[in-house]
């Protein structure tokens, strides 16, 4: 979201403000913290699950929100680098996402972790493409319309926003079917 509103209200889309920064840790905080509350809720996760949980998805964040954006400055397919970036964030925060109450051996973590991470990783990566595309398709059939009710800025909004929110819930809700089969095989 944070780089829907850079491209939307900056004179110059390649000057990183401030403000992207912020509500692009502010989309993952609030994505994170609906994915902790779900392994704390359905495995009744204890503190060391949880912990790792917050760690991972706070590093994630940074490497989505920060390593995204500076793809999206250095890369010659610019657009790119933020869709790698949240898949690369999602791989992290999914790997210390797990299904169980407290930390059993060594091998179910890591198989555990290891699925995560792709499962998380892979979600974010397919539908931070179908987002971007159908925000890009979106906001051309939208802007046009909207533009003499909202104006050229606000006409552009929701052809980004609405499919970059769908885009991240279904990747969510796709990947967190892998915390379901985990903890099956867990069982």
């Amino acid at each position: 979201m944070g780089q829907v509103i850079l491209y939307v209200y900056s004179t110059n889309p390649n000057d990183i403000s401030p403000v992207t920064y912020v509500l692009g840790f502010a989309g993952w905080a609030i994505g994170a913290a609906g994915t902790i509350r779900y392994v704390r809720h359905r495995f009744g996760a204890d503190a060391y699950v949880i912990a790792l949980s917050v760690a991972g998805w706070s590093v994630g964040a940074l490497v989505a929100v920060v390593l995204g954006l500076f793809w999206l400055q250095t890369w010659n397919v610019a657009f790119f680098g933020p869709i790698v970036g949240v898949a690369l964030g999602g791989a992290i925060g999914g790997a210390l996402t797990f299904p169980m109450q407290s930390l059993s051996s060594p091998a179910t973590i890591v198989r555990a972790s290891v699925r995560s991470a792709f499962s998380w990783g892979l979600a974010f990566l397919v539908f931070q493409i179908l987002a971007f595309y159908a925000g890009y398709i979106l906001m051309l059939i939208t802007a046009v319309p909207l533009a003499p009710i909202v104006g050229w800025v606000w006409a552009e909004v929701p052809g980004w926003a609405l499919p970059a929110g769908v885009g991240g819930l279904l990747a969510a809700l796709l990947a967190s079917r892998s915390l379901q089969i985990t903890e099956r095989e867990a069982v």
